[in-house]
């Protein structure tokens, strides 16, 4: 299901679910368990919710609603359970469906998988460093072009910024809770050591592991038209998804914790205008649609201590 819809089968599903249901969200983008939780109410907490950071496979549907075809199984993915206490059942049932791969490897809290969601980054900076005002002219293009395996260096660039500056927020959130380990919210050049080790052949660089990642063989960038006249589809999910259910989560705690954010502040101005949302003003998460993100201002969180508290992190 997309990210953008789960809060709205929470709460559908809620009437009919029993204790104990595990609910496995996958990828749960980030901010999921507080999204479940506020959904749910009281409810939630006879219940499983374990989050993972990505999908199992890289694939596309080849024919809409009956098949896929998988260009790439990943080794490993990381899923975090709430409670602790139920994640031998929850992750034992989860990996029987999935089969031996990938691996699904516990992650000690929730927050390190909403922090390491890989595609708040990936998604919209490439589709940044491509369509942005620094790159792109507006004329159409006589081909799409490789979304993953066509990173150069300027967005190669851009990821390497957004990613520094999750990494301060990751930082900062272990110097205010003692005891607490973001060490699964890697870099995104970690991230692609951990998930696709051995089908890239140079992971000297961010950059050189996006471009040779054989599980992104021939995939291209959203684009509307035909051979010859091709536009960008800036209203794609790289874009409606994963800024308002990723990147604005990121962001938004940023803004808690007044830490600078400047690569995704322009990418998320850009990418805001693309979709059609008024999420930042001035600066801040303050826009008349910051309540359809997943940031925390948009469930009414705004100082540290309300995140801790609602993010159970101690």
């Amino acid at each position: 299901v997309p990210s953008f819809a789960h809060g709205e089968y929470f709460e559908k599903f809620a009437p009919y679910m029993k204790k104990g249901t595990v609910v496995g969200v996958m990828p749960a983008r980030s901010g999921g368990d507080i999204l479940f939780a506020s959904k749910l109410g009281d409810k939630a907490q006879d219940m499983v919710f374990v989050g993972f950071e990505t999908l199992p496979w890289a694939c596309r549907f080849s024919e809409w609603g009956r098949k896929a075809t998988i260009l790439g199984t990943k080794n490993n993915i990381l899923a975090a359970v709430t409670p602790p206490s139920a994640k031998s059942k929850a992750l034992g049932t989860l990996q029987g469906l999935l089969g031996v791969f990938p691996l699904i490897n516990e992650s000690p809290n929730n927050l390190g998988i909403s922090l390491r969601n890989p595609g708040m980054v990936v998604h919209p900076g490439v589709m940044y460093g491509r369509w942005g005002p620094e790159s792109w002219d507006g004329k159409p293009k006589a081909e799409k072009p490789l979304f993953y395996q066509g990173v150069d260096d300027y967005t190669e660039k851009v990821l390497v910024g957004m990613t520094d500056e999750v990494q301060a927020i990751c930082r900062r959130m272990e110097k205010l809770v003692p005891g607490l380990s973001l060490k699964d919210a890697c870099t995104l050049k970690q991230w692609y050591l951990d998930c696709y080790d051995g089908q890239m052949s140079d992971t000297s660089t961010l950059k050189g592991c996006m471009n040779t990642n054989k599980a992104y063989n021939g995939l291209t960038h959203p684009c509307l038209g035909e051979p010859g006249n091709f536009m960008p589809d800036l209203k794609y999910r790289y874009l409606a998804e994963d800024v308002p259910t990723g990147l604005c989560f990121s962001k938004g705690l940023a803004e808690i914790l007044g830490i600078p954010t400047p690569t995704i502040d322009k990418v998320m101005l850009w990418a805001q205008e693309c979709i059609g949302l008024e999420i930042m003003v001035d600066g801040k998460m303050q826009g008349k649609d910051v309540g359809k993100t997943r940031a925390p201002q948009g469930m009414g969180i705004t100082t540290t201590e309300q995140f801790i508290e609602l993010a159970k992190l101690k």
